[in-house]
């Protein structure tokens, strides 16, 4: 397994924008499973799963890795999948809406329990969301020279941190707001 697979693919990008098959690639992050384990986990029909796991292992997000009994165990093809298609278009462009509106809400969420209160979610939401709309916009020449490098874990933060302070001048506004939100300039 990679530690780090960069996806700039707008064909492999829009597949992650369905909520069912970005749940199975987090699932899977944990461990290898079965269709009929994610069937369950997901509250879906099997042959459901089974037409979203053969999307994704076509796409290179996931591999069998073994049987048990008549089933095969899938797991990630990478422990990261660092979303940044390689260009803006009308394909990519509503898909990354929806996969930024997704990480945004995730992030609402490990915030407030953090014990962070946002006294307003829809406007955290939304700056996440035009924070990362902008830092991929920022970030894409760059990323886009690094497709297809091994990164480890480490690595890859350092990458993520050297992006941001690269791109912070231009997120000001952004970084500001959220400031206030969770409210750090009180601490």
């Amino acid at each position: 397994m990679k530690e780090v697979l960069i996806i700039t693919d707008p064909e492999k990008i829009k597949l992650l924008a369905d909520r069912t098959r970005l749940e199975i690639v987090n699932l899977l992050r944990e461990r290898p499973m079965a269709a009929s384990e994610l069937s369950i986990m997901l509250k879906k029909d099997v042959s459901t799963i089974y037409r979203h796991l053969n999307l994704l292992e076509s796409a290179g997000f996931i591999k069998a890795v073994r049987k048990e009994g008549n089933e095969k165990l899938y797991r990630r093809t990478a422990r990261i999948f660092l979303i940044a298609p390689s260009r803006e278009g009308d394909l990519v462009t509503p898909i990354m809406d929806v996969i930024h509106f997704q990480e945004a809400e995730t992030l609402y969420n490990l915030f407030t329990s953090a014990g962070f209160e946002i006294e307003d979610k829809d406007m955290f939401v939304e700056i996440i969301k035009t924070f990362l709309s902008n830092f991929e916009a920022l970030s894409r020449d760059l990323i886009k020279r690094l497709e297809g490098i091994d990164i480890n874990p480490v690595e890859f933060i350092h990458l993520m941190n050297l992006l941001v302070l690269i791109n912070s001048p231009k997120l000001q506004e952004e970084a500001k707001k959220l400031r206030e939100l969770l409210k750090l300039d009180d601490m």
